[in-house]
């Protein structure tokens, strides 16, 4: 067995796939791909065999960087709201930063690019509303109010769901509330 194998003919794994998969999400939310292609593209990432299959999807899109800024979803406001609902593409780092006014993100008809979510909290006068989706779980312990409660209205199971939220940071003035 002394042939190799070319690089483009090696198999590819799960996770090989799962990343295209979501390389293609990053740039049919952009604008890149059309819905037919991207669902055509998708599926077939779903069931390639070889890296020249998973390449093949991507030959036509930007690198990597051009989708990397999808990976984190930054917010800044100086006084208003900070609101997500509906049907969004979560990415896997999002950074609330508010002077005077609250942030609610509902995550319950959300698509997640990664099973596990950081949201970094840096406001002063708000209050955060974190609505998860059935079987998600919330960690609160890297997050810290210094006039303000932590609600917890789902009920802590101790079980790590999926998603995962993971929420860090600080808050001066307001409250942290997960439903």
């Amino acid at each position: 067995m002394g042939d190799s194998v070319a690089r483009r003919d090696l198999r590819v794994s799960h996770a090989e796939r799962e990343h295209v998969a979501r390389l293609l999400t990053a740039h049919f939310e952009a604008g890149r791909l059309t819905p037919d292609e991207y669902e055509t593209r998708s599926a077939a990432a779903a069931v390639a065999v070889t890296r020249a299959d998973l390449n093949g999807l991507l030959i036509d899109l930007p690198g990597v960087d051009a989708v990397r800024a999808r990976e984190v979803l930054e917010w800044t406001s100086g006084r208003g709201d900070l609101k997500r609902s509906g049907d969004w593409l979560v990415p896997p780092r999002i950074v609330l930063r508010s002077r005077f006014g609250d942030a609610g993100l509902d995550f319950r008809h959300a698509r997640f690019m990664e099973p596990s979510v950081t949201v970094a909290v840096d406001m002063w006068v708000g209050d955060v509303d974190l609505r998860l989706p059935p079987g998600g779980s919330v960690d609160l312990d890297g997050v810290r109010t210094h006039v303000g409660h932590v609600k917890h209205r789902t009920g802590a199971s101790g079980r790590r769901g999926d998603p995962h939220i993971v929420v860090t940071g600080r808050m001066y003035v307001g409250d942290i509330r997960i439903r």
